[in-house]
């Protein structure tokens, strides 16, 4: 299983790469707006207040608009998922910001449990799961689209409680960087 999921990952990751037809310039605080939109039910449903201020001084990126919003929609979604048993505060915070001359990095933080530490080293890998309902595969692919769009995916524990994922894009305008 876990030979097949590799390869299902690295298929994904390949045709990711192939994909540069559909890469474009694109607001990406434009993008966090729509995100929460779409993601509005869910986070009335389990009383989760949200904090997004667009930073005006975050470049427009470029990359694959719809790919880059189902990373978004997926951390925004396993954020809501993470916070909707437990008790207030169930703060989401939706965040971009400059990181150098040409990178934006983008933060979605929660306030649920956390990253135990015996899943910390495997929380990308594909058929991980916390959830009792999940397939292990989103934080996978996740991470295999930012890596095809030339960034990072990583995580850090939230202060006092709960996790940040980061991810990083080029900004538009800057050269690809070299594989």
């Amino acid at each position: 299983d876990g030979h097949r999921a590799g390869a299902l990952v690295g298929d994904i990751r390949a045709n990711f790469k192939r994909d540069v037809r559909e890469r474009t310039s694109f607001d990406l605080n434009e993008l966090i707006r729509e995100a929460l939109s779409l993601a509005r039910g869910d986070l009335e449903k389990h009383a989760i207040v949200v904090e997004a201020e667009p930073n005006r001084q975050v470049r427009d990126v470029t990359g694959n608009r719809g790919q880059v919003q189902q990373v978004l929609l997926n951390l925004i979604t396993n954020a809501i998922d993470s916070m909707a048993a437990k008790k207030e505060p169930r703060i989401l915070s939706v965040r971009s910001e400059a990181n150098g001359g040409d990178r934006v990095t983008v933060s979605v933080a929660d306030t649920g449990p956390g990253i135990s530490a015996q899943d910390a080293d495997r929380i990308f890998n594909p058929l991980f799961t916390t959830k009792s309902d999940g397939m292990g595969m989103g934080l996978s692919i996740c991470r295999a689209i930012v890596e095809a769009h030339e960034g990072r995916l990583w995580f850090v524990p939230n202060a006092p409680q709960g996790t940040v994922f980061q991810f990083t894009l080029r900004a538009a305008g800057s050269p690809p960087t070299a594989d």
